[in-house]
């Protein structure tokens, strides 16, 4: 008998009926708790397809939210080159980068050519010969910039969209941007140098494919 049931005692001459008594109290009590641990147990048995559901539901919906982002990656027409911003933003520095470098290049030699050609430039002074070559530069490598830049991205556009190989994707691009450059009339006599950037970029690529062979 437990301690705690020993105040219950109420005639200490009559121990054991009252004891029998305190016993079937407890085992009574121990029968309730039983029947409410088993009641426990069914409703959280009830309750656990519903936990299984919404479950199966949160891994549907997180299993279709991944397939959609990765879709939204993927190229128009399901080739190996998934769009990416990054690539893209990458394609137009370093077309820009190499287009203005070449461009300012370009920019002296042709303000150096017409130096020395002009006569109003031959009788001026070495600080406007400095600014018509600082301004000639600037300006060439600014549309060799735009230009070489963009042809980049027209290409990386085509071999995510098509992919139709680097050289038919090589031509593609440098058909649309010259023909871009040849808009505009101010801009024609730069065709022949911007021809030459992409001839450029060509040979780099066949003296690539010669190296891995």
């Amino acid at each position: 008998m437990p301690w705690s049931k020993l105040s219950l005692l109420q005639d200490p001459t009559n121990i054991s009926d009252q004891k029998e008594r305190i016993i079937r109290d407890l085992q009574r009590e121990a029968d309730r708790q039983e029947k409410a641990r088993i009641l426990e147990q069914r409703r959280l048995s009830s309750s656990s397809p519903d936990i299984i559901v919404s479950s199966l539901n949160e891994k549907t919906l997180s299993s279709s939210s991944s397939t959609i982002s990765s879709t939204s990656t993927t190229s128009i027409m399901n080739t190996n080159f998934p769009f990416k911003w990054g690539e893209l933003f990458k394609n137009l520095a370093f077309g820009g980068c190499i287009g203005s470098i070449t461009g300012s290049v370009f920019g002296f030699m042709d303000g150096m050519r017409m130096a020395g050609q002009s006569e109003v430039l031959k009788n001026a002074s070495n600080v406007a010969k400095g600014k018509y070559l600082m301004e000639g530069t600037t300006r060439s490598a600014t549309m060799f910039g735009a230009f070489f830049g963009g042809f980049h991205c027209v290409k990386y556009g085509i071999r995510v969209a098509f992919d139709p190989g680097d050289y038919p994707e090589m031509g593609l691009a440098g058909a649309i941007s010259l023909g871009g450059l040849m808009c505009k009339p101010n801009f024609r006599p730069a065709v022949p140098y911007a021809t030459m950037l992409i001839f450029m970029d060509s040979f780099h690529l066949v003296m690539r494919d010669f190296r891995k062979d």
